[in-house]
């Protein structure tokens, strides 16, 4: 089993230690992009414990990037991830767009 980018939609072969491809990793704001590094423990992607506060950096992620791009896919858990890393006006544009149909 080969591991992909964790962005929504993308199927580019990444390393086990990667989150995402490097176009997408590039659109990750650099205060996520430190969070998700900093709460990276060696050898999670082996024994796939990884933490708790490493789970909520990589849905900020994954969550920012699917904002960007209007991927469809965004989860609750990933929404309120970008929220809590301080892009709650992305959050809330995108519930208005649903809200208005478009």
């Amino acid at each position: 089993m080969s591991h992909r980018c964790h962005a929504h939609g993308c199927t580019v072969p990444v390393r086990p230690e990667l989150l995402m491809c490097y176009p997408h990793w590039r659109k990750v704001p650099k205060s996520v992009q430190k969070r998700v590094l900093d709460t990276y423990r060696s050898g999670q992607c082996d024994d796939r414990r990884p933490s708790r506060e490493w789970f909520d950096a990589a849905g900020a992620a994954i969550g920012y990037v699917a904002l960007l791009e209007n991927h469809p896919l965004l989860t609750v858990a990933e929404a309120q991830a970008v929220e809590k890393a301080g892009f709650g006006h992305l959050v809330e544009a995108r519930r208005k767009k649903v809200l208005v149909g478009r």
